[in-house]
């Protein structure tokens, strides 16, 4: 059987001025530094043969993907709350009041927050159903850091702890990690960064209203 890669794509960089956990909050659109990360993967992309692109919730994700579905005119765009950023209660608070690498799994904050285990649970729901569902075909995701991250070690049969999570290679955005499946078994897993070179000017951030063109929901 023709193997089948499933491609985790982070969104890209955040308008974010005040430096908050965003996680599910809405209205977090791209940045000009994000649009222009978004296109760079987008076009990294264009020489997938895709047919099927599917998104996080997040409006910073449907933007992102909605760069990389240019590329792909003919696939279909699809919505998966699977794919959404994490459910935490850090969100809304700066990120300098907890710190950079602040753990917000450990020690749980809120009964309804996600442990890593569940970001787990449902990364691979998704993911096992789109390999089963589009046997030998190229699947794009758009999706958040710490679910991708998860979704690897998970699939490498690692521990999920936080430590292992964060050990690098950690999705930068607009980044690219290409899990290959040959039937259910996974082949490989390879991380790729085409964005990392990408830069604005501070003239060229500027305020910019999100797209209100709505995307069919999926999985």
């Amino acid at each position: 059987m023709p193997e089948t890669k499933i491609l985790l794509v982070r969104h890209a960089d955040v308008h974010n001025p005040d430096q908050i956990v965003y996680g599910r909050l809405p209205r977090f659109r791209l940045s000009k530094l994000g649009e222009a990360q978004a296109e760079a993967t987008a076009e990294f992309l264009s020489k997938e043969d895709v047919k099927y692109i599917y998104t996080s919730p997040m409006l910073r994700a449907r933007q992102t993907a909605k760069a990389i579905a240019k590329y792909h005119p003919d696939a279909k765009l699809r919505i998966s709350k699977l794919l959404a950023e994490i459910n935490t209660s850090w969100q809304g608070i700066p990120w300098s009041q907890i710190g950079a690498n602040a753990n917000l799994y450990e020690p749980i904050k809120d009964p309804e927050n996600e442990t890593i285990e569940d970001v787990a649970k449902r990364m691979l729901r998704i993911i096992r159903t789109l390999v089963r569902r589009h046997p030998g075909e190229t699947v794009i995701c758009v999706s958040h850091a710490d679910p991708i991250k998860i979704a690897w070690v998970a699939l490498e049969g690692k521990e999920l702890t936080f430590e292992n999570i964060r050990k690098p290679p950690y999705p930068d955005r607009a980044s690219v990690t290409t899990i290959t499946f040959n039937d259910d078994h996974v082949v490989s897993i390879k991380y790729e960064n085409p964005a990392i070179s990408v830069r604005v000017t501070p003239e060229q951030e500027s305020e910019k209203k999100p797209s209100r063109k709505k995307v069919p929901v999926g999985v």
